[in-house]
């Protein structure tokens, strides 16, 4: 037997041409056959997907009125998320040891051997990401709000998240799309088939070698052979394909055979399965997804900046429609459960209220951090007033000028000052580390928010409060030496051990503060044996400290006469409106005249202290030690009056630009810009247009086909003859005689439009809803905010008046009991103080976040090629559309008048009578129910109208007939 190569060329043919075509042949197919072992490479696989998805994303991006290359999913190389390894073939990360076994041995076999020789590394996140952090010189992360914005961009990895969705949309849509490209086919197969005599069926054993197209690619019921495919938008498939077949037999007879058929198919469906509605529902969805998905992103990009600086939740990025359990594009396509657009619901604007209280609900994001830093500082402020007063009370208690009930009053208020500066300190420290984590960092990395939003604030200087301590000290210093030079004759001072112990128990600190303490406010002074001493060695460096207090009054002022023209405007504008009439509120803090007044009052007892000054300076020329303590007294009151000036200077300085926009206006502002309600809208059409998708499946199957094939003749695989082919043309017809399944998915189709429907206008109505409550709470913070200003006035007065009635120094050798009062007024002045800074603190944050709210909810938000928000710089009623508007943009084209009914007359004869009045086979006129007019506030929009073939309307135009006449009976 033989079975070689060589046998076979021992007995060369006598024709060298065929010789030498059948030798190139060969190796035309041995090199077809090789070419693609290979494969795509993972790199160019990875490359060829970026560029066709970024190709998708810039031309959607473009449509959508955003710039060309916004959307990359490389990650920046200074995130903590970059890998600096190969994408294409990573090093395997730690592992699991448990889980580990099982990779290497899985029910007694032994996994791959790569798994063993695999790279691997220790780390899963840079080890050296951190230093690529803009820290401080302590180590420490300072951020403002824009930091605090790039930080997360880059670090974030939610953020990266919805980028990679929008991508994986993208490559959806070029898989539609490549569903109908011209698409290739085609493998090689070699098969060796040595066969004994029996089984050979001719008596004799035989080798033959076959080499021929592989059916792998194509499935078992594809005949072998090359292919060119393309599906039509018609839903016809178009098929040519080429079959080639050489045969070498090594054994017996040394034969060669070559079969070659040439061949082609069309197939085209004509009712079922057939028709542009059927076959283009699926690149449709795809890309209509895309487009809603970039909205999606450009509306989640501003979202994203509101979470960060305000904390406001962002839910509203990409989602994918495509890749249903791991197949390509929309394979498994059902035409049901479409959920595409995405309405965009979640957190609207709004709230902000905090009811029970007179400030506003506090901030999140980095501006509540910054609120929560403040109240930390106004707290801390308010211990260390606490425990000066109960300092002061327990030196009265000693010298006998209050009771101990007084004293311990002040105590239990200082101690409970302190556990609640405990709690929000670490509170504080939560939200910090909380905040860290959001923006993608670690919690143990050392985080400092600073912003000069709201330094503004800063009401009461505390160097004017430190200096105010500093000359109450040197007068209690001083009295005390003088009582001790009146009692000489006393060899030995009277110590009350009480006294002692409050004095330590207020003085003894809280063990582990979690942030810095207050800077102390007691100085330490220049030791004097004497009363003049201890007086003259203060007074001139604490007149000095005053005029420098002074000259920032002065730049303070200068700063409330460069707002003032904008104050009286926004006055005006909101004392006009109704609900500061009905809420009975003093017309005089809305009043630009009473402002003036307030403003020409501070300017002249601006003057006069300066006056005072200078009288004081002339007055210590020369002056004794017990008239320096008399003008030391004048000074501390002085004091007090500089710092209710100044804080009058920068209450009066504050300013809130008032929103005078109206819901309706509202309304129609999103209308026109809200890219999730353009969204909304495109996803009630695809419920829609699913109705005429899914009605197809019930019509019968018609396909028109034409086929034909040519094959060659002898052994020359390219000798076609027309005497070797044929021809095909058929109608394939299947009766629609069982589509209980197609009948149910139809049903549902419907079903689901109707929820579309609802949930369309009830999505407009969540967004009318929370705009208006959005401008609700930005006209109360305006009202409150004037409130509030009046009561830190107030409570600042309160504060001030208390502590200068406890800081007032008896008269030598005199003993002056306090009223009853006196502890209780100033605890409750001192918290009165602080409620009221952080009720006024609250009132501009909340507004400011509101602010925020608006613009996002009106879809006007600008953002930068960084994701930072831009300043409108204008009012936001210009955003006002003149006529009517659809979200998107583009004209309303009205609805035509409804036709006549399909149905035949005898059916809708019967249903007239079961169902009366409801069915009119000749109705006509627009429908007015269930449309967007019926059921938003401001006026509505209507679809434009689309031509749909008749076979395939029959079932939904009973729907909408039925809506319609039903509207118009009611």
């Amino acid at each position: 037997m033989q079975t070689g190569v060589a046998e076979g060329a021992a007995r060369p043919s006598s024709r060298s041409r065929d010789i030498l075509f059948t030798t190139l042949l060969r190796i035309v197919c041995v090199a077809a056959m090789l070419a693609p072992l290979a494969g795509c490479s993972r790199s160019k696989a990875r490359l060829r997907a970026d560029r066709d998805a970024y190709e998708l994303l810039d031309q959607k991006s473009t449509v959508a009125g955003g710039d060309i290359g916004d959307y990359r999913i490389t990650v920046d190389p200074r995130s903590r998320m970059f890998d600096e390894e190969s994408p294409d073939c990573p090093p395997m990360p730690p592992d699991d040891p448990t889980s580990h076994h099982y990779m290497m041995q899985v029910d007694g076999k032994n996994g791959a051997k790569y798994w063993k020789k695999a790279p691997r590394t220790p780390w899963v996140d840079p080890p050296n990401w951190r230093a690529t952090l803009p820290l401080d010189e302590q180590g420490r992360l300072v951020l403002d709000t824009t930091a605090a914005v790039r930080l997360g961009l880059i670090n974030d990895p939610d953020y990266q998240n919805e980028l990679e969705e929008l991508y994986l949309s993208a490559l959806d849509v070029s898989f539609e799309r490549f569903r109908f490209d011209a698409q290739l086919f085609g493998g090689a197969a070699v098969d060796y088939v040595a066969q004994g005599r029996v089984a050979s069926g001719t008596g004799e054993s035989s080798s033959q070698l076959f080499v021929s197209p592989s059916s792998r690619t194509l499935g078992p019921a594809t005949p072998n052979r090359w292919r060119v495919q393309r599906l039509t938008a018609f839903g016809g498939e178009m098929v040519v394909g080429l079959a080639n077949t050489l045969v070498w037999q090594f054994s017996g007879p040394n034969d060669y055979t070559s079969r070659t058929l040439l061949d082609f198919s069309i197939v085209q469906p004509l009712l079922r399965n057939g028709g542009r509605i059927r076959v283009l529902e699926r690149l449709t969805v795809a890309e209509r997804a895309l487009l809603a998905n970039v909205r999606s992103m450009e509306r989640f990009r501003r979202e994203y900046y509101m979470n960060v600086v305000t904390g406001r939740f962002a839910g509203g990025g990409p989602q994918r429609r495509g890749g249903l359990l791991g197949g390509a594009g929309l394979s498994g396509f059902a035409g049901v459960n479409l959920q595409v657009g995405n309405f965009g619901g979640g957190f609207f604007g709004g709230g902000g209220g905090n009811q029970g209280v007179a400030g506003a609900a506090a901030a999140g994001g980095y501006l509540g951090l910054l609120q929560q830093a403040k109240v930390l500082s106004n707290q801390r402020a308010n211990v260390a007033a606490l425990r000066d007063s109960t300092l002061q009370l327990v030196a009265s208690y000693d010298a006998g000028r209050i009771d101990r009930f007084q004293v311990d009053l002040a105590r239990q208020a200082l101690f409970n000052a302190q556990s609640q500066l405990l709690r929000a300190e670490a509170d504080y420290q939560t939200s910090l580390d909380a905040f860290k984590v959001e923006l993608g960092l670690p919690p143990d990395l050392e985080l400092v928010v600073a912003d000069p939003l709201l330094e503004p604030f800063n009401l009461l200087s505390p160097e004017v409060t430190d200096l105010q301590n500093k000359v109450a000290t040197v007068l209690l210093v001083g009295n005390e030496a003088i009582d001790a030079a009146s009692e000489s004759a006393t060899p030995e001072a009277l110590v009350d051990p009480e006294a002692e112990r409050l004095a330590d128990d207020v003085e003894t600190p809280i063990a582990g503060p979690t942030l810095p303490p207050p800077p102390p406010t007691e100085p330490e002074l220049v030791p004097a044996e004497t009363p003049e001493g201890v007086i003259a060695n203060n007074v001139d460096p604490l007149v000095a400290e005053a005029e420098a207090q002074f000259a920032i009054v002065e730049s303070d002022l200068g700063k409330l006469l460069a707002v003032l023209p904008d104050r009286r405007e926004h006055l005006v504008v909101i004392g006009d409106r109704p609900e500061v009439r009905d809420a009975q509120i003093d017309l005089a803090l809305f009043d630009p005249v009473a402002l003036d007044e307030r403003v020409q009052s501070i300017e002249a007892d601006i003057v006069a202290w300066r006056q005072m000054l200078d009288e004081l300076k002339a007055d210590m020329a020369g002056a004794t030690s017990d008239e320096r303590n008399t003008l030391l007294r004048r000074l501390s009151s002085m004091l007090l009056e500089l710092s209710i000036l100044q804080a009058r200077t920068r209450l009066d300085a504050l300013d809130i630009t008032p929103t005078e926009l109206t819901p309706e206006q509202a309304l129609e502002i999103a209308r026109a810009n809200r890219r999730d309600w353009a969204n909304a809208r495109a996803a009630l059409v695809d419920a829609w247009r699913l109705i005429h998708f899914n009605a197809n499946n019930l019509l019968s199957a018609v396909d028109l086909v034409f086929s034909g094939d040519l094959a060659n003749v002898g052994d020359n695989p390219l000798e076609f003859r027309d005497t070797n082919g044929r021809l095909r043309v058929g109608v394939e017809f299947d009766s629609p005689t069982s589509r209980l399944a197609e009948r149910n998915v139809y049903r549902q189709s419907l079903i689901e439009y109707q929820q579309a429907r609802r949930s369309y206008y009830q999505f407009v109505d969540q967004i009318y809803q929370g705009l208006r409550s959005t401008l609700r709470q930005i006209r109360l913070n305006e009202v409150n905010f004037e409130l509030r200003r009046e009561a830190v006035l107030v409570a600042i007065a309160q504060v001030d008046l208390t502590q200068l009635r406890l800081s007032e120094p008896p008269k030598p050798g005199a003993s002056e009991q306090f009223n009853n009062t006196t502890a209780r007024d100033l605890v409750q002045a001192l918290g009165d103080l602080l409620n009221a800074q952080n009720d006024l603190l609250s009132v501009w944050v909340n507004n400011r976040v509101q602010r925020y709210n608006l613009e996002l909810d009106l879809g006007v938000m600008l953002v930068d090629n960084e994701g930072l928000r831009v300043d409108i710089g204008e009012s936001l009623d210009v955003f006002v559309p003149t006529g009517r508007s659809c979200p998107g943009g583009g004209d309303v084209s009205p609805l035509p008048p409804m036709g006549p009914s399909l149905l035949p007359p005898d059916i809708v004869q019967e249903m007239q009578q079961e169902f009366g009045e409801l069915v009119n086979p000749a109705a006509g006129g627009a429908s007015s129910g269930g449309g967007e007019a019926a059921n938003t506030p401001a006026g509505g929009d209507a679809e434009t109208d689309a031509e749909i073939p008749q076979n395939n309307l029959t079932m939904p135009q009973l729907s909408l007939g039925f809506s319609h006449q039903k509207a118009h009976n009611s």
